[in-house]
């Protein structure tokens, strides 16, 4: 949430469940296409994402999380069949973003403390960290946050601020969390009333995860070259 820098499932961060949208950090709005977006730029008639709209379910094609992507995708660009447009499109391979919250990481691990600082690395874990904060609009990481907080603080801003660019795949088996993200996904699904609001009920759907998926299986082609080659616990 931008005015008190919580996650929604946190006590007093300001969340409303009838009103789920307002007051979010202002990457949600770049990121993700939600009920009654007015989205791409040409589109004029508000996204209809509640069960039985013009872009929910059960229409073939829809979305069943409720939510479509905005992040990498040109809102200027017009893909109706009448009155098409093209644009030049640049993929992103590494940006400072990234260098920051990887720097916040790394220093982290190496000193010991987000708040420390050496000859070497003058910029601290958390003045990385908040550099992707305060450019986004969002308030600062508290100070005297224990090194577990402060972790925890990390691996939310990385989630949010690299959302949709190829990293979660990877950060969520590095950091041995599979059990605690990969094991579910959380659906929105939305009701429209009959006076014009609008009930928000989200529905977790079982999702496997099995801790041998932390490494790929070595393929048994390269055991039988190299017999000294054991194969990843699980496979």
């Amino acid at each position: 949430m931008q005015e008190t820098g919580l996650r929604p499932d946190q006590p007093g961060s300001g969340f409303v469940e009838e009103d789920p949208y307002n007051g979010r950090d202002p990457r949600f709005a770049l990121t993700i296409a939600v009920n009654g977006d007015t989205w791409p730029n040409w589109n004029t008639t508000p996204l209809q994402t509640y069960q039985g709209g013009a872009n929910g379910e059960p229409l073939s094609g829809d979305i069943p999380t409720g939510y479509y992507l905005k992040k990498y995708c040109q809102g200027t660009l017009i893909t109706a069949t009448s009155g098409s447009s093209t644009a030049y499109h640049t993929w992103i391979t590494f940006r400072l973003g990234e260098f920051y919250l990887n720097y916040a990481e790394a220093v982290l691990n190496y000193l010991g403390n987000p708040y420390a600082t050496n000859e070497e690395f003058t910029m601290t874990a958390a003045e990385a960290l908040n550099k992707t904060r305060v450019r986004a609009g969002m308030p600062t990481v508290p100070a005297g946050l224990s090194n577990e907080e402060f972790m925890e603080k990390y691996k939310n801003e990385r989630m949010v601020e690299l959302a949709f660019e190829g990293h979660r795949f990877w950060d969520i088996r590095r950091w041995k969390e599979g059990d605690k993200h990969f094991s579910s996904i959380d659906e929105m699904k939305i009701i429209l009333n009959a006076d014009g609001t609008y009930t928000y009920n989200r529905q977790t759907v079982q999702r496997q995860w099995d801790d041998k998926m932390y490494f790929f299986p070595i393929p048994q082609s390269e055991r039988v070259k190299n017999p000294n080659l054991t194969q990843n616990p699980g496979w």
